[in-house]
C-alpha cells in the first residue's frame, strides 16, 4: 500500500517507513482524493500492480514516468502536431 500511495498520491513520502501514523496519513490521502470510493480505488490500484494483471492491462495505462510524460505531451499536441494550451 505504501508504494501505491507514494506513486499516486503522496510522492514526498517515498522511502519512509510505514508506521501506524503514516498508515493513517495514507488512508486520509485516499479518502481525500477518492471519497467514499477510497477502498475501491486502493484495491484497483493494488490489483493493477500484480504481474498477472500487467499482462492484460495495455502499457499506455501503466503508471510509469515515461507514460505520464507521453500522455502529457499527447494531451498538449493536436492531430496536426501543433501545440495547444490546456486549462485545468
Amino acid at each position: 500500500m505504501g508504494k501505491i500511495a507514494t506513486r499516486y498520491l503522496i510522492p514526498e513520502l517515498a522511502g519512509a517507513r510505514l508506521t501506524h501514523k503514516l498508515c493513517s496519513h495514507v488512508a486520509d490521502a485516499f479518502v481525500s482524493k477518492y471519497g467514499k470510493f477510497a477502498g475501491w480505488a486502493q484495491t484497483l490500484l493494488f490489483i493493477a500492480e500484480l504481474p498477472s494483471q500487467k499482462k492484460i492491462i495495455p502499457p499506455e495505462f501503466w503508471a510509469t514516468e515515461e507514460n505520464q510524460d507521453a500522455n502529457r505531451k499527447a494531451s498538449t499536441t493536436d492531430a496536426k502536431g501543433s501545440s495547444k494550451v490546456i486549462v485545468p
